[in-house]
């Protein structure tokens, strides 16, 4: 099999692989990446969730529309039940 040559036609370096012609284009002679047309063909473009939250527990737990006195509420109820399971491990281990 032929090995395929890519040159850079501004410096004149060349390269075998396209990974590393276009780390080179980027970093050494500002290129953008052309990631969107891959994106587009596979239809849906991937996004990454925002940490701490998973993908829709906002709308499933209702946190939209939950008053802060309820919330407080919710959050002062779990603090206490975790801790009273932690009451109860500590009591068993020790």
């Amino acid at each position: 099999m032929p090995k395929t040559t890519l040159r850079c036609k501004k410096c004149d370096k060349t390269f075998t692989r396209p990974g590393p012609f276009a780390w080179h284009m980027q970093s050494m002679h500002g290129a953008k990446k052309k990631t969107a047309k891959k994106a587009k063909r596979r239809g849906k473009k991937r996004t990454m969730n925002k940490a701490g939250r998973p993908k829709g527990s906002t709308s499933r737990f209702g946190l939209k529309t939950m008053t802060l006195e309820r919330l407080t509420e919710l959050i002062d109820a779990a603090r206490h039940e975790a801790r009273s399971k932690l009451a109860e491990i500590e009591e068993s281990i020790g």
